[in-house]
């Protein structure tokens, strides 16, 4: 905790600013910030909190008032790291504070509508990522253009592979904006994403963003549980289209006996609704990893870290890959955990670290460029 220039608590660790769009000219810092709360999200925009309370308000209102929401953007820096960025979405005054809360740059993706049709559909199969960056390379540069530009597009990294997820999608123009066809296409169509600073990664599902020491106990402030999922074990699935059509895929075992899931289809935007193939496809898929019953290594979700010298803030990326080892439980195991999201809050009392894990897939990582 140390005392601000204007007499106020503020944070320590962290600084902010206020930038032109681009993120490239600053406009000025907030000083006597009281409390910092930012975070990195796989698959979503993440936001960030900005409050700065009593005289601090007042002795920098001409700063604060010039505040503009979608053109100014908030810069932070941890440290001599600078961690997160985006554009400022909402200024709010309160009697005693003021808060700022930003969103990454993903925002501007969102706010990008698909001008023409794009289509993957048979004979036109492609890769999910190829079509992203399609996308990507034709409705951003409206962006670009501007002055000053939002310069993201030239950050955007493509982490592709030879035997990457395939699509079938085809969309019409203005159907939805860019931000919300990625998230479709990251909740079906195998890829994943975040945002990094100005960079907005792409990858395979079934791939990490690099790779980070082995993780125990003492890494975290929270228990470090071994779990056995009863509820995700199933030996045979269907999956239930239209019209009686039913996927199918399981695999018999005596030992458990004859579990069964029934889920029903997905087919891709502005494709036909899922043939035989697909139906079964979706099923194996679905199967996957549910015999024998799931095991898990894992701590609570938005479980504390501790960070030091072999495991710093700019390790904390979405999509990496965490081995973690558990040696006080009475069964003792080990199991590659992929990072889902990092919420890092900082007020006069302190900064906490917060971390959600899920199991990793088997694939070998991939080196990012962050």
């Amino acid at each position: 905790m140390v005392t601000g220039a204007f007499g106020g608590e503020c944070v320590e660790l962290h600084t902010v600013y206020i930038y032109d769009r681009g993120g490239e000219t600053r406009v000025a810092q907030i000083q006597d910030v009281s409390e910092v709360h930012w975070s990195r999200d796989r698959d979503a925009v993440s936001e960030a909190h900005i409050r700065i309370e009593g005289s601090a308000c007042s002795a920098q209102a001409d700063i604060l008032a010039a505040i503009e929401p979608k053109r100014s953007e908030i810069v932070i820096y941890r440290g001599q790291d600078r961690v997160w960025e985006g554009p400022v979405w909402r200024v709010a005054w309160h009697s005693t504070y003021v808060e700022i809360n930003a969103h990454d740059v993903m925002a501007y993706v969102h706010g990008t509508p698909m001008s023409k049709e794009y289509s993957n559909a048979y004979p036109n199969v492609g890769f999910v990522l190829d079509r992203i960056k399609g996308i990507m390379d034709h409705e951003m540069p409206v962006w670009e253009n501007l002055t000053p530009p939002i310069n993201v597009l030239p950050h955007v990294v493509y982490h592709t592979t030879p035997d990457g997820p395939k699509t079938t999608s085809a969309t019409i123009p203005f159907e939805m904006t860019v931000g919300e066809h990625l998230q479709h296409l990251a909740h079906y169509s195998g890829i994943d994403f975040v945002t990094v600073g100005r960079a907005i990664h792409f990858w395979d599902v079934d791939n990490n963003l690099g790779k980070t020491r082995m993780l125990t106990e003492a890494d975290f402030y929270s228990e470090v549980i071994i779990t056995a999922y009863g509820a995700d074990m199933a030996a045979s699935i269907y999956v239930i289209g239209e019209d009686g059509k039913y996927g199918h895929a399981e695999e018999p075992t005596p030992y458990y006996g004859p579990w069964t899931n029934i889920l029903t289809a997905y087919n891709e935007e502005g494709t036909e609704l899922p043939g035989q193939e697909e139906l079964d496809s979706q099923a194996q898929r679905s199967l996957n990893g549910r015999i024998p019953v799931p095991v898990e290594v894992r701590v609570p979700d938005g479980s504390g870290i501790r960070l030091n010298e072999t495991l710093t803030i700019n390790d904390l990326i979405p999509g990496v890959e965490m081995p973690l080892l558990a040696t006080l439980n009475a069964r003792r195991m080990s199991q590659r955990q992929k990072l889902d999201d990092v919420t890092i809050t900082e007020t006069p009392t302190g900064e906490t670290i917060q971390v959600t894990l899920t199991p990793a897939t088997t694939h070998d990582p991939i080196e990012p460029t962050l």
